[in-house]
């Protein structure tokens, strides 16, 4: 699958498609954890009726339909991201291809890649432009062909808890703005790059996220990061932390408190996957999971005492304040 480019540019060679395996740290890893938390979530979700793993917008309203805060959620991050008819626009991350279905709906030309095998194969049936890639990884053929870049929940796996202990997180951080920087054609109006990330108030040690949930205290802020790690794979930025990683490339122009809408998604997922598991259809699914759970034992494992067990996953957006912050925002290019 090549990119198609604008009729004024000669066609580009086709993109180097790197499979997901552990790679070299100082530029990062495409972590065999977060492939394999995907390749369970990539099962489990969909056969639970949840075609998108990121936060829906409520808006105030706790009772709006999730299908509506999803499909609202796309909308307004395609118009922060400057997107219209004729918009080419890059979804780092892209899931199942919500934000590239929306974006085609605009007229716009998008293209999404993911670590993820089994999100490249159902997105490909739905007739979507999705490549396996890791934005790490993308060769110079990619510089300049969009006017917008989406990473909608995806940052959260660019940075590993190795790499915060020996301190690469901020290079990590600096080397996704340069790559987003040169990804986007510098004559084009919009030149956007659209965040959606969860981050901490204050940074936490590492070291913890890196040691088993064993040993802490059952229920305690250390516990639930470690379950998260093992389950997820990934580190979070500290609030401003990416802000002054962007500079020089990005200039940041707005920024959204999403957490209440993201713990209500999260609520609307607990109660959904545990519905669908404990009703007649449950047992197809755990049938038909069988060889998710084969091929990724640990993994799957690992999943589901996070987020069924201990509920590790919601906890993060609980309470005042609560122990994480999901922050939308739109980064302005900086020539």
């Amino acid at each position: 699958m090549t990119i198609n480019n604008p009729p004024t540019r000669p066609a580009e060679p086709r993109p180097h498609r790197v499979v997901p395996e552990a790679r070299r740290s100082g530029r990062g890893l495409t972590a065999p954890r977060v492939v394999a938390c995907y390749s369970v979530l990539d099962y489990f979700m969909p056969a639970c009726g949840f075609d998108d793993l990121t936060d829906g917008m409520f808006e105030g309203d706790p009772h709006r339909p999730y299908e509506a805060t999803q499909a609202r959620q796309a909308q307004v991050l395609l118009d922060r991201a400057g997107c219209g008819p004729g918009s080419r626009v890059l979804d780092i991350g892209c899931g199942y291809g919500r934000i590239l279905k929306a974006a085609a709906a605009r007229g716009a030309r998008a293209w999404g890649i993911t670590v993820s095998p089994e999100q490249v194969t159902r997105g490909r049936r739905a007739g979507l432009e999705v490549e396996l890639q890791d934005y790490k990884h993308l060769g110079r053929e990619w510089d300049e062909r969009f006017d917008a870049v989406i990473a909608n929940g995806s940052i959260e796996h660019f940075v590993q808890p190795a790499d915060a202990t020996a301190g690469r997180d901020d290079r990590i951080y600096r080397h996704m703005f340069a790559t987003v920087h040169r990804l986007l054609d510098p004559c084009s109006q919009a030149g956007r790059f659209v965040t959606t990330v969860i981050h901490v108030p204050r940074r936490p040690d590492p070291n913890d996220w890196l040691r088993p949930p064993s040993d802490f205290p059952w229920g305690s802020g250390q516990f639930h990061f470690a379950r998260l790690t093992q389950a997820f794979g990934g580190w979070y930025p500290v609030r401003g932390q990416l802000e002054a990683c962007a500079q020089g490339y990005f200039t940041l122009v707005h920024e959204e408190d999403g957490t209440e809408d993201y713990r209500l998604t999260s609520e609307a997922w607990l109660a959904g996957v545990r519905r669908r598991l404990r009703s007649v259809r449950g047992l197809g699914v755990w049938l038909r999971a069988l060889p998710v759970a084969v091929r990724h034992p640990v993994a799957t494992a690992r999943m589901f005492r996070c987020q069924l067990g201990s509920e590790s996953w919601n906890w993060q957006f609980h309470g005042d304040p609560a122990p994480t912050l999901l922050l939308r925002q739109t980064w302005q290019r900086v020539n």
